[in-house]
């Protein structure tokens, strides 16, 4: 072999690439949505243990920053715990970027989805305590979904009034709205941390970066319609997804094809992939439409391979005339905030608290308390059956 041989790139082998799609796309469609989830926080902590190995350093410090009671098993001193709790939302600073890896790091480690950054908006947020200053939780909101068919239908949004008129600007995603645990499960804490979703902080931030009003916003639930979301009066349940999205293939052999694309198919690539003239902003669902030329390529229906999983799908609708400002029918100055809106935090807090307080209790008295945090740092360099046998009763909780 000559020198130079030595450092070519291995060729292309089609077939057995095809064979290697194919094989982890079946691979996937035989797990749960509890087990596919946890399959893909598996891979995003170890399909670079090295990297993710040089950040370990930092795992100690982010789980001590965690907020958790100081003895869950001590009844009266923890529901006086969180009587005395005043939970605010803090945004991290755009453009800073060792404040918003840390949002990531804390992000990947308490949330069992995987993360993945959307393109377009996002603003990053923490929930803290005041009185400890530690973590409740994370929110991040994003640019909202161009179509979400039980969304647009409550709206009764057009083409022309989400993209000519510019009103998909005025919604947002909540693309992460994660609470930690034990805050979570044994004190309705993922209900506290959606409804700060919709607190002056974060209105105020969405209309200070982008100059446009925050006049509703959106998000979906991974389990269906049966959630964290239900019951909470600042948000309304509008239905479930159809479950008609592809599955998407390990990210190590998502790359192989895409990098195959870019070389033999490069014009078809470049139109997927680039933005339409004339038109604002990056495009959306890239590593979709990437996905969808692949399964084209290797003459593979998408319809084979569809995960199913319905996803719930709520709308937190701000303004009493939200919907008419939304449609072109009223302008922006004619907007009315609904009460439990303005009143903010006062109004999260008396509804909250209460509810956190009977969680607990009940919990209590039936012995059915969980005081671990959920903290994924320790798998990474561990095997996926190792993975599974740690944490897969936890998925969901």
């Amino acid at each position: 072999m000559g020198f130079d041989s030595f450092f070519d790139e291995p060729k292309f082998d089609f077939d057995a690439e095809r064979k290697k799609f194919i094989d982890n796309l079946d691979y996937l469609k035989s797990m749960s949505v509890q087990e596919q989830t946890l399959y893909k926080k598996w891979n995003e902590f170890n399909a670079d243990v090295y990297s993710m190995t040089q950040k370990a350093s930092k795992f100690a410090k982010i789980e001590h920053s965690i907020w958790v009671p100081e003895d869950i098993n001590n009844k009266e001193q923890t529901i006086k715990e969180i009587e005395a709790l005043e939970p605010y939302v803090e945004m991290v600073e755009q453009g800073n970027t060792e404040q918003n890896e840390m949002w990531t790091l804390v992000r990947r480690l308490i949330h069992t989805m995987e993360f993945t950054a959307n393109p377009g908006r996002n603003l990053k947020f923490y929930v803290k305590d005041k009185v400890t200053g530690k973590i409740l939780g994370i929110i991040c909101m994003g640019s909202d979904v161009t179509s979400l068919g039980a969304r647009d239908t409550f709206i009764g949004w057009t083409k022309d009034n989400k993209f000519k008129d510019g009103k998909l600007k005025y919604t947002s995603i909540g693309t992460t709205i994660c609470c930690a645990q034990p805050l979570g499960f044994n004190f309705l804490g993922g209900k506290l941390v959606a409804t700060l979703v919709t607190s002056s902080v974060i209105r105020d931030a969405w209309k200070k970066t982008y100059g446009q009003t925050l006049v509703g916003a959106s998000t979906t639930s991974l389990y269906g319609i049966h959630s964290m979301y239900n019951s909470i009066p600042h948000w309304k349940t509008l239905g479930s997804s159809k479950g008609k999205i592809a599955l998407k293939p390990d990210d190590s052999t998502y790359e192989v094809w895409h990098d195959w694309l870019k070389e033999n198919q490069a014009d078809e690539y470049k139109r997927q992939t680039t933005q339409k003239e004339g038109v604002a902003g990056p495009v959306t669902g890239v590593k979709q439409k990437v996905i969808n030329m692949i399964f084209r390529a290797v003459g593979v229906k998408p319809s084979n391979y569809q995960h199913g999983f319905k996803r719930g799908i709520f709308y937190a609708d701000i303004y009493e005339n939200g919907k008419e400002f939304l449609r072109g029918e009223i302008e922006e100055k004619d907007l009315k905030m609904k009460k439990k809106y303005s009143d903010d935090s006062d109004y999260i807090m008396k509804w909250w608290k209460p509810k956190a307080i009977r969680r607990y209790t009940k919990l209590f008295d039936e012995g059915r308390l969980k005081p671990e945090k959920l903290f994924y740092g320790d798998i990474v360099g561990k095997t996926w059956e190792e993975t599974k046998e740690m944490y897969l009763s936890e998925v969901g909780r």
